[in-house]
């Protein structure tokens, strides 16, 4: 027997004189309500439905051209629950981290300027132990130390404006002595005023001392010592070796360069640019 038919049997062995609703009007209702509650059974099972088919298209990868509208919901549900992450969200990468400007690039040269050494004219500067120099408005001297004690010239005296130097351009010239301990190269550069005069020999390079004294127009003096130079060996037609002089400006320009022989009978050169 069916829920409306026991209900209207209850009705009518009730007192029909009875106050209450009408059998036909609860019968009715009751319908109504059952109907209510299978339609919203089929809704609920519709929207989960949906819901998993959204997850799996998402899950896959591909949005087939049918379920466009449930791929679009489910792209704007994943952009409402995703956390903020500024102009890189949209990617989901993380954005750049700000970095300060470049780190300066270092100076054209690391070698530091060469020291300048003022002295009065003629004042001696004892170089090492055993050698010795001094300058005037026009000369560079030079002597070097007997085993007796006693002192004896060694080059002598060179006067900077004699005919057989190159007056017309930045020239350096090299004058070179030494013994088993160490070599000196003591000599002079006709120019402007440089920043720097390097020895290099075997590419490794040695800052020199300039020396100025009172009266000397377009020309310095200098001096450095250095470890002791390979002789030479005639039978292997090897020259002297004896550094490259290379002087510089205060950027690093090559203003002058007197070649010089590294220990393996090559040439020695000063580079173009420290």
């Amino acid at each position: 027997m069916s829920f409306e038919d026991r209900l209207g049997e209850l009705f009518r062995n009730e007192d029909p004189r009875a106050a209450g609703p009408e059998p036909a009007a609860v019968i009715a209702g009751a319908r109504r309500r059952r109907a209510r509650r299978r339609a919203g059974a089929g809704a609920a099972a519709l929207v989960v439905a949906l819901i998993c088919g959204a997850t799996a298209v998402t899950a896959g990868g591909g949005r087939p051209a049918g379920n466009a509208a449930a791929g679009n919901a489910t792209a704007e549900l994943e952009a409402a629950s995703a956390p903020s992450t500024g102009a890189a969200g949209s990617t989901g990468a993380a954005a750049p981290t700000p970095t300060g400007p470049p780190t300066p690039s270092s100076t054209p040269t690391a070698l530091p300027l060469s020291p300048v050494r003022q002295v009065a004219p003629g004042e001696k500067i004892l170089v090492t132990d055993d050698t010795r120099i001094w300058f005037t408005a026009n000369q560079r001297c030079d002597e070097s130390r007997d085993s007796d004690g006693s002192w004896h010239t060694s080059f002598g005296c060179r006067d900077v404006r004699s005919d057989n130097l190159e007056h017309d351009k930045p020239s350096v010239y090299t004058q070179t002595s030494g013994n088993r301990d160490r070599s000196v190269v003591a000599s002079f550069y006709l120019g402007p005023t440089p920043a720097r005069i390097v020895a290099f020999f075997d590419g490794k390079p040695t800052v020199a001392t300039i020396v100025t004294t009172a009266g000397m127009k377009g020309w310095t003096g200098y001096y450095v010592v250095l470890p002791p130079m390979p002789t030479g060996d005639p039978s292997a037609h090897r020259r002297p070796a004896g550094p490259a002089i290379g002087v510089y400006d205060a950027e690093g320009k090559l203003l002058a360069e007197n070649p010089g022989t590294a220990s393996d009978g090559s040439d020695e050169r000063a580079p173009q640019r420290l």
